[in-house]
Order: C-alpha cells, then sequence, then structure tokens
C-alpha cells in the first residue's frame, strides 16, 4: 500500500516533535514516524536525562501551545550560575539579575518535554505521530522521498526531515556526509541528594578528567542531577564503586559545593561524541537536531539548537507558504541550512574549545585561565553579554522564539 503526504519526519525526539507542533496549524498534512513507543509524562522521581532550557526554547514552547502541557511541578528554574576551576583558583558567578530577567534557564527532564510534544501534536487533526513504526527503506522517487516503513507501508513525502539523532537513516540516505570523532569522555548521570540547598544555582566545575555538572532539580531543594564527564578509565573505575564510596568520591570532587552529597538514583554512562553534517539539505529533504550536529554536554546546549532547528525550518516553509512559493524547494530549504549552520558550527567549536582548555594541566596554562575567569567575573558587562548568550539570544532567532 502506498499514499501521500506533505512531509515525513522521521524520527519522535524532541526536535521532530517541534517542527511538527510548529507546523501543526497550517493545511499542511504531515507524518511522523517513530520507532518508539509514545512519551508519557514522567511521575514520582525525576528522570535521568535532564536539559537546561534557554530563555528562546521556552519561548518556542510556549508560541507552539506546548508550555502549558508541561506540569509546573516538574520544572526548576535556575537563576544563577557558578563556574569554577577545579584544581584552581578560577571562579565566574553569573546572575539573571544582570540582564533583568528573574531566570536565566528552566531545568527539565527530556521526557517531560517529549510526552508535552506529543500531546500537542495528537491534538492536531494535520499531524499523525505513528510509534513503534521502524523505517526500513529510503529512496527518492520522482515524485518526492519514498519511505517504506516496517509493515510494507510505502509514503510518498514531497520534504522528508531526518530528526533521527546522531545515527541517521535519512542523513545516510541521502548521503550527507559528517565531520565527527570521539571525544574521549564518558558521561556519567544520577540524580544526588545534597546537604546544602542549591538555592535554583546551576554548577559546573572543571577537573583535569572533564567537566561535572550539579544542575537544580524540583522537589524539596535539596536535589540536583548529575553530569560528570570523564576520561573512559575513570568512568568505568567510579561506575564499579558501591553507592556510598561514588557519593563520597562526588563530595570530594565537589570540594563540598553543596556540602555532603549522596546518591538518589541508579547511575548511568554513556560516551559522548560530537560530530557536524557538511550539509544539513538536499532536494526535498533537511535534517534537523542530532541527525545535523551533536556537541558535548557541557553547556547543556542540544536540546536548544535542536529545538531551534525545527522552528527556523518550520518558519522558513510558513514564510513560502504565505508567498505561494514551493515550501519544499531546495532555495527554502537552503535558506534554513544558512541561518542555522554557523551558529550550531560555532557551538561545536566552542564546545570543542572548552574541553580542551580546561583539560591543560601545564601550570602557565593554569595561571592564565584562572586568572581569566576572575577577570570575567569582575566584568560587569562581559558577565551581562555571557547570560545573553546562556539566554539562548543571538541576531537570527525565529520570531516564536522571541519574548
Amino acid at each position: 500500500m502506498q499514499h501521500n503526504v506533505d512531509i515525513v519526519i522521521v524520527g519522535g525526539g524532541m526536535a521532530g516533535g517541534m517542527l511538527a507542533a510548529a507546523l501543526a496549524e497550517h493545511s499542511l498534512r504531515i507524518l511522523l514516524v517513530d520507532a518508539a513507543a509514545p512519551p508519557t509524562m514522567p511521575q514520582g522521581a525525576a528522570d535521568l536525562r535532564i536539559s537546561a532550557l534557554t530563555e528562546s526554547s521556552e519561548n518556542l514552547l510556549r508560541h507552539t501551545g506546548v508550555w502549558p502541557l508541561m506540569p509546573t511541578a516538574r520544572l526548576q528554574p535556575y537563576n544563577s550560575m557558578d563556574v569554577r576551576d577545579g584544581d584552581g583558583t578560577g571562579e565566574v558567578q553569573f546572575s539573571s539579575e544582570a540582564v533583568g530577567v528573574d531566570h536565566i534557564g528552566t531545568l527539565v527532564e527530556n521526557q517531560v518535554v517529549a510526552a508535552a510534544l506529543y500531546q500537542r501534536c495528537d491534538d492536531a487533526s494535520q499531524v499523525v505521530w505513528r510509534n513503534h513504526c521502524r523505517v526500513e527503506n529510503i529512496v527518492r522517487g520522482a515524485e518526492g522521498w519514498q519511505v517504506t516503513l516496517g509493515d510494507g507501508e510505502t509514503v510518498c513525502a514531497r520534504l522528508l526531515v531526518g530528526a533521527d539523532g546522531a545515527r541517521s537513516l535519512v542523513r545516510g540516505a541521502a548521503e550527507l556526509t559528517t565531520a565527527g570523532r570521539d571525544t574521549g569522555h564518558v558521561a556519567i548521570v544520577a540524580t544526588l541528594n545534597t546537604e546544602h540547598p542549591h538555592q535554583q544555582c546551576a554548577r559546573q566545575g572543571f577537573l583535569d578528567s572533564g567537566p561535572f555538572a550539579l544542575l537544580p532539580l524540583f522537589g524539596d531543594g535539596h536535589q540536583c542531577s548529575l553530569v560528570w564527564s570523564a576520561w573512559p578509565t575513570l568512568a568505568d573505575e567510579l561506575m564499579q564503586l558501591n553507592d556510598a564510596d561514588f557519593s563520597a568520591r562526588l563530595t570530594q570532587a565537589s570540594q563540598e559545593w553543596l556540602g555532603e552529597i549522596t546518591l538518589a538514583s541508579e547511575r548511568l554512562a554513556f560516551p559522548i561524541q560530537d560530530l557536524h553534517a557538511g550539509d544539513y539539505v538536499t532536494d526535498g529533504l533537511a535534517l534537523i537536531g542530532d541527525a545535523a550536529h551533536v556537541i558535548h554536554p557541557l553547556a547543556g546546549q542540544g536540546i536548544n539548537l535542536g529545538l531551534l532547528d525545527a522552528a527556523v525550518l518550520a518558519e522558513e516553509i510558513e514564510r513560502a507558504l504565505l508567498a505561494g512559493r514551493d515550501w519544499s524547494a531546495l532555495p527554502v530549504l537552503q535558506r534554513y541550512q544558512r541561518r542555522r549552520r554557523g551558529h550550531n558550527a560555532t557551538m561545536v567549536s566552542a564546545m570543542r574549545a572548552f574541553k580542551v582548555l580546561f583539560e591543560q594541566r601545564a601550570p602557565l596554562i593554569r595561571f592564565v585561565r584562572n586568572s581569566g575567569m576572575n577577570l570575567v567575573n569582575r566584568h560587569g558587562l562581559l558577565k551581562a553579554a555571557m547570560v545573553r548568550q546562556a539566554l539562548g539570544r543571538n541576531d537570527d532567532l525565529p520570531k516564536k522564539a522571541m519574548l
């Protein structure tokens, strides 16, 4: 059996869901296919996958009707950041007051965002979200991209969007190349209880072995999400420790930033890679989110870049629709690429540079690094500029990302 739609989105993560939600009010027939089960709203203890939403991402979720579907009780705004050199004296403290806003961002479980996007799309008559649905084959046909699904059905679309992650099947079918590498780090994530309250502050320390972050979570003010990036040998050692010894190691590594720390969940570990596609688009096809780029999680920007990709692609499609032009044409898609690829490339490069900078153990480099951090900490204008960056403000945001 074969049928036609306007857009097929492969991948039901946050980038794919955002694109479908952003286009839900138009007359386009959208099919989103995802091999996973439908995302459900988490209950009880915090899920281990946490992201820091910027102001721009919050605005996108509000304008697409998704934000009200996210339970307020599971959202944790943060109004300050504390960044330290874990092996020296350098420290930079940021505050939302520097730019006159009440918070810098919001910590939220990835599953909360995904479930709210799913609910928004489920209410849209133009969007069909199919779960437990695998893509078996993708070919370019005379009238568009043909996607063969696991049940043998073939769907033909004017536009195919790859939102299917770092190992993107869509990217491979289009033969779009990537430059990627193993960062040499493994990320350990867990939920922690802390002796002292987090006070709505996101904390990040840089050790020789890699960065670790203590991100405030919803609840009684004494729970944080851990993201500890370390060399594989150290990560293996940490994962093999019992809970008490792991908690002691983390308390020591944090220099008792929040007093004694105890583990409150299981631990998960996964290797960290980064990649960047040379092109995001080709005839009738576009990549968004991790299918186009993956960055080191030390700044928590991955989710925000993916949401912006989806919003900008939706905006370019809307602009073409309103002008009566072919919204799936390559020039429209290339405009999306021009607006997003440079910004994403800057973020990929910046994360690589930060990682290399804080791995240096030479005394002179460490002295210069710590001195530079302390200089920034004393410079109000520099700190304000960095807070604006953390808010996700840049010169080419989609309209829905603005206040």
